[in-house]
């Protein structure tokens, strides 16, 4: 049974094997912690928030995620070093990423296409193979995406798997049991699929229309349904169509039909007809890229 608080921590001090460095980031969720192994390598610490009990969904959820990303291993995600307890508070250590949010990039304006297929397309595979895993992210948004300088190229990662859905063998292995009841939302709403939205049951396709719908705002600079008011954007997300592509780049030579086909593939209202998979968005992304590879 896990503590019903989490300790106060500083920088200096020692759980288990690591030392805590400094404060990397806070939310209502937890913190996370930059800090040193015996070895000396730098990691990421998360644990959550002090002052929950044990027994609240957001610690369920936390070690949820803990389980979750240790089953994942792949360039595009962020891999996990250790699970532990210390004196009966579970702690998270991960790699640690250091680069730039998606965010961050994109509030200095659009990207340009071809950069933004490129990323898209790390970020399928990432997700594809968390999906292998039996892992729905459910919250993909550029808030969980850090791009890191690689030397002459940028690789992509997914950092955050705070929301995480779990099916097939993963929720077998992992005890299984829903957190939330149906009808129950949960994401961002500028990045959330319709069914989300109406708080259904969700599969990897939910993931893919968010992953569109930050293509689409690298792209353009904006997403494609916004407003102040987040119960607008969710009633958008069910029952507006979403806007063409060439609505905000009518006459450039890179906004080819086959972009445009792609986001209109991908943000389909209905997830019966959406791609599938991340593999069949994938292919479209490649035919994309290969359609304005020599324009820009």
């Amino acid at each position: 049974m896990l503590a019903a608080i989490s300790p106060h921590l500083a920088a200096g001090m020692q759980l288990g094997k690591y030392k805590l460095v400094d404060q990397l980031g806070q939310g209502g969720m937890g913190g996370v912690w930059r800090v040193t192994d015996p070895e000396g390598r730098e990691l990421a610490l998360k644990s959550p928030a002090s002052g929950m009990n044990p027994a609240a969904e957001p610690v369920k959820r936390f070690a949820r995620e803990a389980n979750a990303v240790r089953l994942l291993d792949h360039e595009n995600l962020v891999h996990a070093v250790d699970v532990f307890v210390d004196e009966g508070f579970l702690f998270l250590v991960m790699e640690l990423v250091e680069g730039h949010t998606l965010t961050k990039v994109i509030q200095q304006g659009p990207i340009g296409p071809r950069r933004a297929l490129v990323i898209t397309r790390q970020l399928l595979d990432g997700i594809a193979h968390a999906h292998d895993q039996g892992i729905i992210h459910r919250d993909l948004k550029p808030d969980n995406v850090m791009l890191v300088d690689m030397g002459g190229w940028e690789r992509a990662k997914i950092v955050d798997f705070g929301l995480v859905k779990l099916v097939g063998d993963a929720e077998n292995l992992m005890g299984g049991g829903k957190l939330t009841n149906m009808g129950v939302v949960f994401g961002t709403p500028a990045y959330m699929s319709p069914e989300q939205a109406l708080g259904r049951p969700v599969d990897g396709r939910a993931d893919l229309y968010a992953l569109a719908t930050m293509l689409f705002e690298m792209i353009v600079g904006r997403v494609p349904f916004e407003s102040t008011d987040p119960m607008m954007v969710m009633r958008m997300q069910i029952k507006s169509p979403p806007p063409r592509l060439d609505m905000f780049a009518k006459g450039k030579p890179w906004c080819t039909p086959e972009l445009v086909a792609l986001l209109e593939g991908a943000l389909v209202k209905d997830p019966a007809h959406r791609f599938p998979t991340a593999a069949a968005m994938t292919s479209a992304v490649d035919t994309a890229f290969v359609s304005i590879d020599h324009l820009v």
